[in-house]
C-alpha cells in the first residue's frame, strides 16, 4: 500500500477537523469565565430597571 487513496485523505482530513473542533470547544467550556452575561440572571445588575417588553402569540395573531 504505497499510494495513498484520495478517500483515506477526505477521511483524515475530516477526523482532523472533528477533532479540533471538539478540542476547541472543550478549551472553551474549562476557561468558562464565571460571572454575568449581560444582566439576564437574577445576582447581575441590569441595564434598564424596567422589564422587557414581550409581545405574546395572541397579539401577533390579533394584528393580522
Amino acid at each position: 500500500m504505497n499510494q495513498i487513496d484520495w478517500q483515506l485523505v477526505i477521511t483524515l482530513l475530516c477526523v482532523a477537523a472533528a477533532v479540533l473542533f471538539l478540542a476547541r470547544r472543550l478549551i472553551r467550556f474549562f476557561r468558562q469565565r464565571s460571572g454575568c452575561a449581560g444582566g439576564s440572571c437574577t445576582g447581575c445588575p441590569s441595564e434598564s430597571s424596567q422589564p422587557a417588553d414581550f409581545v405574546s402569540l395572541d397579539q401577533m395573531k390579533k394584528s393580522s
